[in-house]
């Protein structure tokens, strides 16, 4: 009997073995020198609305155009409610063939509340924003749609008696759905949600008039992702990405 058990465990070694899911990591750290370009048009309307159209181009390497349009509403004048939608299109894709394979979607809602206190003017924006694609992922560890919480602290000095502003700002992304369940199932370790953005930004705006304003900024955007991929043998392949980006922003608005 003895030799028969043993016999029958030599035979399942292989195959717990085979069973067995391999979680291996790795980190990569990039740095990389990035320039946007805005053009947006906001049109005042009665009870206090506003429609806002917003173009994007972003440089070498993200290769991306972003198309927005969003309805703003300011019920009192310490407080300012939004809601838009971005269509982004990825310079930097498998073909042009397929539109899921290049087309993304947005959705931002946010809430920001807002006071003027001499020259400054001071501002917190709490938001969700909702990124969808339609292409085929692995859903056990990808998202067709990610949602991200969205917090950003603003302080504008207008100089006297110049039409310049100095602009700083702080936004911080945090990730609210990244998929850790399947992931937490064969990992020994444990995941969760993490921040996923840092970003501080510093510069110039110039009031050209009361309808244009023209802006420069300066912008270090500190990224950390998770990627996940299931590799044909079943083991998975964790990438922790650390990215640091140099952004120079330059921003033209027209007011209407």
């Amino acid at each position: 009997m003895k030799r028969i058990l043993s016999f029958v465990y030599l035979l399942l070694i292989p195959c717990w073995m085979l069973a067995q899911t391999v979680v291996s990591e790795q980190t990569t750290h990039t740095t990389t020198p990035e320039a946007h370009l805005f053009a947006t048009f906001v049109k005042s309307f009665d009870h206090n609305l506003k429609l806002t159209i917003e173009e994007e181009i972003r440089s070498a390497p993200s290769h991306r155009a972003h198309t927005t349009m969003g309805l703003g509403y300011t019920p009192i004048d310490y407080l300012n409610l939004y809601a838009g939608y971005t269509m982004m299109i990825y310079g930097k894709n498998s073909g042009w063939d397929d539109p899921n394979n290049f087309i993304r979607h947005r959705v931002n809602v946010m809430l920001t509340g807002q006071v003027k206190l001499g020259q400054w003017s001071l501002s917190l924006r709490e938001g969700v924003m909702i990124d969808t694609r339609t292409d085929e992922l692995d859903n056990r560890v990808k998202n067709n749609s990610d949602v991200t919480l969205r917090s950003r602290l603003q302080a504008v000095y207008s100089i006297p008696k110049t039409p310049l502003g100095v602009i700083a700002k702080l936004e911080i992304l945090n990730t609210l759905n990244a998929p850790v369940k399947y992931l937490n199932e064969v990992a020994d370790d444990s995941y969760g949600q993490y921040i996923s953005e840092w970003r501080p930004e510093v510069g110039l705006q110039w009031k050209i008039d009361k309808k244009n304003t023209l802006s420069l900024t300066y912008r270090y955007n500190y990224l950390y992702g998770r990627e996940a991929s299931v590799l044909t043998n079943g083991d998975i392949e964790l990438t922790h990405k650390y990215t640091a980006k140099h952004l120079m922003l330059l921003s033209y608005k027209l007011d209407w």
